[in-house]
């Protein structure tokens, strides 16, 4: 059985739409029936909800997908702006893979994770930007999942997976310029350029099983 944890910052007044729309493409891309899945979103996208939940696995392996902003040294959220996953608390990810399309925290939180023996983590270094037309949404949002999706959907490692996501994004940003969105294609491209992740040996979706 899989722990997951899905924080999707649905309240922000600029990307909350987006993130909702996030964490329902993965929901429906992927059968967790059977899981222990918990859903932190509103007022629960907090440092201490995070830690009561991680808590509740007992020291369990556990997957977190973070849909929401970030800051070098933090994932933060409308209802916690100091961070819910930060440089403070990083040693309860041990054990773990953290997975998030929030802006720059590969640069600092993505360190302070492996230093405490998190498994694996992909995210971006730099801002993620989104498309300027509301209706390419859920294919930026395509790409962004789909490391996530092809790890938990087969049994290639992490490190397969993330290639597999730069292949997304990279036939994506070909489309846009097949249909001349240029600007969406340079995006898009700015995003794949910005990700970065982290694989501790070999990680796999049956590696994070309990």
């Amino acid at each position: 059985m899989l722990n997951v944890i899905f924080v999707s910052d649905d309240k922000d007044a600029d990307i909350g739409t987006n993130c909702a729309l996030s964490h329902n493409h993965l929901t429906n891309e992927v059968d967790l029936q059977g899981n222990n899945v918990v859903l932190l979103n509103g007022d629960l996208c907090t440092s201490a909800e995070v830690e009561k939940t991680i808590g509740t696995f007992n020291g369990g392996k556990f997957i977190l997908a973070a849909f929401s902003h970030g800051c070098e040294d933090a994932l933060t959220s409308t209802a916690d702006g100091s961070g819910y996953v930060h440089g403070g608390n990083s040693y309860y990810f041990g054990s773990s893979l953290v997975y998030t399309n929030c802006c720059y925290s590969g640069i600092k939180l993505k360190d302070s994770l492996i230093a405490e023996g998190c498994l694996g983590y992909v995210g971006y270094n730099d801002e993620v930007r989104l498309p300027r037309n509301p209706d390419d949404d859920v294919l930026f949002i395509a790409c962004e999942n789909s490391g996530l999706i092809h790890f938990l959907t087969t049994g290639d490692p992490l490190t397969a997976s993330v290639e597999a996501m730069k292949t997304k994004y990279r036939e994506q940003a070909r489309s846009f310029l097949d249909q001349k969105m240029n600007v969406a294609a340079a995006f898009l491209l700015r995003n794949l350029n910005c990700l970065t992740f982290h694989e501790s040996g070999t990680l796999t979706r049956d590696t994070l099983e309990n």
